[in-house]
């Protein structure tokens, strides 16, 4: 049983209680911030659609090589083509296969001055077409010499080629 005093205990303590009826949500009414929902959902669609274009222009950009040297042998046979895009990368295309001693490596170089001396691109894994990534150098140039050594495993010890020179060949400006 329910005591005769809970009813009127009940109305006494929510006549004492001071509500303000202006703050107080209205009944059925949204107390959350309409405005600041809105302004989050514009952002978050401006931010989603920023990104699919960006997203979008870099898959759709190519970009060209800087230079191009098709690398030949003593015989003047082809053995490799080289695009150098700068300092961002460079492709080495291998064009004949190579027989690569388990102790050896290939490496390749190109000679950006004559005050520099030549410089390494990087090495080619095994005996097949590599993407290189090499050091930040000048802007490549009609005419600048591009050849493959072969070298230690892991490649010169010098810093300088010191191996034999497979092929090589002069950089052409791409038309």
């Amino acid at each position: 049983p329910v005591p005769q005093d809970l009813w009127p205990r009940i109305e006494a303590r929510l006549s004492t209680a001071k509500v303000n009826r202006a703050e107080a949500p209205q009944p059925g009414a949204n107390d959350n911030r309409l405005r600041f929902w809105r302004r989050s959902a514009f952002g978050g669609l401006a931010a989603s659609l920023l990104l699919a274009f960006g997203l979008g222009w870099s898959l759709m950009r190519s970009v060209e090589p800087l230079v191009v040297a098709v690398l030949v042998n003593e015989a003047g046979e082809v053995q490799a083509v080289v695009e150098d895009f700068g300092s961002e990368r460079a492709v080495v295309r291998l064009l004949t296969d190579v027989g690569l001693p388990a102790d050896r490596s290939l490496q390749v170089w190109t000679l950006p001055s004559k005050d520099m001396g030549p410089v390494s691109l990087g090495l080619v894994d095994g005996a097949s077409s590599t993407r290189l990534e090499p050091p930040s150098l000048p802007r490549p140039k009609d005419a600048q010499l591009y050849e493959i050594t072969l070298e230690p495993a892991g490649g010169s010890p010098t810093g300088r080629p010191t191996g034999p020179i497979l092929a090589k060949g002069f950089a052409k400006l791409p038309r």
